[in-house]
């Protein structure tokens, strides 16, 4: 009897340690069954309970993988793509295909044999298919056909064209403005390309969010991952095609019901239960960088897409992608007064719909807590522009650049456009941009802390 009741403890103790890890899913369980119908609230913890899967168990977190320190430095690497002439041609003759092909890849003189290579992007891809047949943007994946394989211990590696980006910096100084921030940003750098000898040209090389990716931040990659297609604008009556499962045996997308339907009945000004089902920092850090780097083409701008949704512990964390539309202000598209002093009193940019229709804006920013983080992180940014500004940084990656641009037989652009993007005084070049751009924060944020006021819900911020 005695025994039985030391057990009975034990079993106790063990099932009150559990709770906290449990915390964060609960009430998301408790969606998940009303979505089913089921009412059923008996503690029957059987293997084929229908929730046991969706939330599998972080995996230990390895050191970090020997890719980050490769890809840490600014320098230009060497790929050297070996596939037969006939698959090649195919290759770039077929580019809306999408589909793999095996390629044996020679990074910095490194052999890596039978991997996967296919085209990739949209807009990128567009310009590629109406304007080239020589350039288009591609990703490697480096354990298609060899399970486990990697370069350094990454799995993807996407190899962007730069077919709207004349300064090739606007995708670096874009996951760069998340570093600064201590926030989600995938690895940089660049590799001259060529195939079977040769000369391809300069590309800019951007870690994918695929395992490795989330393997770094995350300890896992094995939850619910979605990519936003246009219109991924979270609103409870979205299209939910248009945020792609990626990842995750859960394909109900009940999850992602749960978290709109949180959104939508957060109390305008205050908090609800977002915490529960968001990693709200995750959201104001996105807001900040893109708003700061005037990036129109996120979830706050036209389109409501280029971004990741990961679901970890019970919690989505909003990631970053595609940042090659950031610092932007020579586009047909744009009027005299965007670009540099476009406001960031909000995150909404170009041709973006009313808040209404971006509910993460609306409903986070009106509560004031988050609003004056996300200004704290504007200011933050302002300063990483400030010290790019001054320092010598735009001019030492020129100078590093500038050989492979004038050499590059298919970029998109000429070598003296390419070369304007780093004059300061020259309107629409990255270097103008980050000059004017600083300048005008430093004011617009002063001016906006003065005025105290909530922009979505016309409050005082900040009690007097």
């Amino acid at each position: 009897m005695k025994l039985r009741i030391i057990a009975i403890l034990l079993l106790a103790v063990f099932m009150f340690s559990g709770c906290a890890q449990q915390r964060d899913i609960s009430e998301l369980t408790i969606f998940v069954a009303e979505e089913s119908g089921s009412t059923d609230n008996s503690n029957d913890n059987s293997e084929d309970n229908s929730n046991s899967g969706s939330f599998p168990e972080p995996e230990i977190k390895p050191e970090e993988p020997e890719y980050v320190g490769f890809f840490s430095e600014a320098a230009v690497h060497t790929i050297d793509l070996q596939m037969p002439a006939s698959d090649w041609d195919y290759f770039i003759n077929h580019p809306l295909a999408k589909t793999y092909t095996s390629v044996d890849v020679v990074i910095d003189g490194e052999m890596y044999e039978n991997a996967g290579i296919r085209t990739r992007g949209n807009t990128s891809l567009t310009w590629y298919v109406d304007y080239s047949k020589m350039r288009p943007p591609f990703e490697i994946k480096f354990d298609k056909y060899i399970e486990d394989r990697t370069f350094m211990g990454l799995d993807e590696l996407s190899l962007l064209n730069a077919a709207d980006d004349r300064s090739f910096l606007r995708e670096y100084f874009g996951y760069e403005a998340f570093r600064a921030l201590d926030s989600f940003a995938g690895c940089v750098t660049f590799f001259n390309i060529t195939v079977n000898g040769k000369l391809q040209g300069l590309y800019v090389g951007v870690e994918s969010v695929d395992s490795s990716y989330l393997d770094r931040y995350f300890n896992s990659h094995k939850h619910n991952l979605y990519k936003a297609e246009p219109q991924a604008t979270l609103l409870p009556n979205m299209n939910y095609s248009t945020l792609d499962q990626k990842k995750g045996n859960d394909e109900s997308k009940t999850d992602l019901k749960y978290l709109t339907k949180a959104l939508d009945e957060m109390p305008l000004g205050e908090k609800g239960n977002i915490e529960d089902i968001l990693d709200v920092d995750s959201v104001l850090k996105n807001f900040a960088v893109n708003a700061v780097i005037h990036n129109w083409d996120d979830y706050a701008g036209k389109h409501a897409h280029n971004y990741y949704l990961y679901l970890n512990d019970g919690k989505f964390y909003l990631l970053p992608w595609d940042m090659n539309e950031s610092f932007l202000q020579w586009e047909s598209s744009y009027s005299q007064s965007a670009g540099s002093k476009h406001d960031i009193i909000t995150p909404l940019t170009w041709a973006a719909a009313p808040a209404e229709m971006r509910p993460l804006v609306k409903k986070l920013l009106a509560v004031n807590e988050y609003y004056l983080r996300y200004l704290d992180y504007c200011e933050q940014l302002n300063v990483w522009l400030r010290d790019i500004d001054e320092s010598g940084r735009l001019n030492a990656l020129h100078d590093m650049l500038d050989e492979y641009v004038k050499n590059d037989p298919t970029k998109f652009y000429s070598y003296y456009e390419f070369g304007m993007q780093f004059n300061k005084a020259y309107y629409y070049g990255i270097a103008y941009f980050i000059h004017d751009r600083t300048a005008y924060l430093t004011k617009r944020i002063e001016q906006i802390r003065t005025a105290n006021k909530n922009p979505i819900t016309g409050l005082e911020l900040v009690a007097s």
